[in-house]
């Protein structure tokens, strides 16, 4: 694969990209960091992409990681609750389910994020079988249920 075909490709793909990352770390700059840390990845390590067809898979399963690893090295900064007792939270529906999706364990809240965003990758990005995933987000889907129930 060739410079020119790798940018159209990131180009193509960049939003999947950000929304694996989003997912693991729930926040937008680190996401931001983790997309930008694996497209730098995946381009240092394009010779080893032996099959161009699954460019998108590999390239996400490599966001993944990127985004675990800055997930591992965050650090909680002192004051950080200080920040959060400041803001004024504003619900609406969006934000309470995406609250509630977020408030899941990560084993649950990655699935349900990238089953709606790419449902054919859940499986080789995350390194597990598709009836793995099917039981994940089905369990995600109830917490999600009796937690909207509350």
């Amino acid at each position: 694969m060739k410079q020119i075909e790798f940018c159209e490709r990131v180009s193509q793909y960049r939003h999947q990209f950000y929304i694996t990352a989003f997912a693991i770390l729930g926040n937008e700059a680190d996401a931001e960091d983790a997309v930008c840390n694996a497209i730098l990845n995946g381009y240092e390590h394009l010779a080893q992409l032996k099959n161009p067809k699954k460019f998108k898979s590999w390239m996400l399963t490599i966001t993944k990681n990127e985004a675990l690893k800055l997930c591992r090295k965050r650090m909680e900064l002192p004051g950080d609750e200080n920040v959060e007792r400041l803001m004024q939270p504003t619900y609406d529906s969006h934000n309470e389910l995406w609250d509630i999706v977020q408030s899941l364990k990560d084993e649950y809240r990655i699935v349900i994020v990238l089953f709606y965003y790419n449902v054919r990758d859940i499986s080789q990005v995350l390194d597990i079988s598709i009836g793995t995933v099917k039981s994940r987000l089905d369990r995600g889907r109830k917490l999600l249920k009796d937690a909207l129930g509350e």
